[in-house]
């Protein structure tokens, strides 16, 4: 574990730190730690192109409220290693879930675990409370989860795809996203622009293996037990908000949110003040 130098909380550490995953991949971890023992500690499992280093502003918001805030790159992201924007099964990001998991349990053994997850990082985080089960995780925030696209993809797209994709399944293709649609805020999106670590490919394969995911999770979101806050921006132009109350209906310990006049990342969006507000209820901090 590295403890960066330069210090922008007050009452916070950074760490950084890389961890092998039981399928080989090195895995990236950005580790914002009060100074005194937290209550609760938040894992963040990103969205599709971004990584854990744009959680920098989430986490300065529970600077004070003593919760730990744990962001991994997912494979083929960010500092990770992987092709970028390829991954070759779901299971993979599977893993490499349990295994942040598993980091942070170590870190505080007996401190409850909430499970966050945005966007394609929603996704995975549902997948993984279907399919594991992990008794170390008290509750889950879902946003804006990849569900159900808000912009219908070409039948021709979908065709080329499943022809190609056992083929060369590493062929990647721009993912189409529009920057604006991220948040009204412009600062976000000029960051986001300008990032690095920001890439905006998606293979064949990843595709394929998104879309079995994501019916999988609408057959199966019944089988999650734990306590959920689902919610979603009405003005998300990336991903419908539909596919996300249709999960929460099956969801028995379900809260679904719709953010008004927000877009698809309501944590950066000019209303975020009223989001990390609800999550500071949900997982009851002041």
């Amino acid at each position: 574990m590295i403890l960066l130098e330069f210090q922008p909380f007050h009452n916070m550490k950074i760490f950084e730190e890389y961890i092998e995953s039981k399928t080989g991949y090195r895995i990236f971890i950005r580790s914002w730690v009060p100074e005194i023992k937290p209550k609760i500690n938040i894992l963040i499992v990103h969205g599709l192109g971004e990584h854990s280093g744009r959680y920098k502003n989430f986490a300065e918001k529970f600077e004070n409220k003593k919760v730990g805030i744990y962001s991994f790159d997912l494979i083929g992201h960010g500092k990770s290693s992987g092709f970028k924007g390829h991954i070759g099964n779901f299971e993979e990001f599977i893993d490499a879930t349990e295994d942040a998991l598993i980091y942070v349990r170590k870190q505080n053994l007996d401190i409850p675990i909430v499970l966050f997850g945005h966007s394609l990082g929603g996704l995975i985080s549902l997948f993984f409370l279907i399919e594991r089960e992990s008794r170390e995780i008290h509750s889950s925030i879902i946003s804006s989860p990849w569900i159900k696209t808000a912009v219908k993809i070409s039948p021709l797209l979908i065709i080329f795809q499943k022809l190609l994709k056992n083929i060369i399944p590493m062929m990647r293709l721009n993912n189409r996203l529009e920057t604006c649609h991220l948040s009204k805020d412009e600062r976000v999106v000029n960051e986001y622009e300008n990032d690095k670590l920001v890439h905006n490919k998606i293979s064949l394969n990843l595709f394929s293996e998104i879309t079995n995911a994501i019916n999988l999770v609408l057959e199966k979101s019944d089988r999650i037990k734990i306590k959920t806050l689902l919610y979603h921006g009405n003005e998300d132009k990336i991903i419908s908000a539909e596919g996300t109350k249709n999960v929460s209906e099956k969801i028995n310990k379900s809260n679904f949110h719709l953010f008004n006049n927000v877009y698809h990342e309501p944590h950066n969006d000019l209303e975020k003040n009223e989001v990390y507000n609800k999550i500071f209820e949900f997982i009851q901090i002041k």
